[in-house]
């Protein structure tokens, strides 16, 4: 085993405490980016104690039009980043009811 390889996981929190877990769509929440990226996250990786989602971008919504704009691309994402804030990202699907 090489101990410098990733480890793989399914879901982890982020240090606000947003749970994190392969499947979930978010979107970008920057007021000035655009198009405003929407993406899957596909993997979430850990390295050195760091964790990383690997996310697949779909689409792209144009700020200017509402127009969807198509986008086929892999970025890795710090799960702290993943939060509702201003500059960061807001989770485009739902939770599922725990019950």
């Amino acid at each position: 085993m090489n101990l410098h390889s990733p480890i793989s996981h399914t879901e982890v929190a982020n240090k606000r405490g947003t749970i994190i877990h392969v499947g979930q769509q978010w979107c970008d929440n920057s007021p000035t980016r655009d198009p405003i990226r929407h993406f899957t996250i596909e993997s979430i990786e850990e390295t050195y104690g760091h964790h990383t989602a690997i996310c697949r971008i779909t689409h792209g919504i144009d700020r200017a039009t509402g127009v969807q704009v198509l986008i086929d691309r892999v970025v890795n994402i710090d799960i702290d980043r993943l939060h509702p804030i201003r500059t960061g990202y807001r989770r485009v699907t739902p939770e599922a009811d725990p019950s």
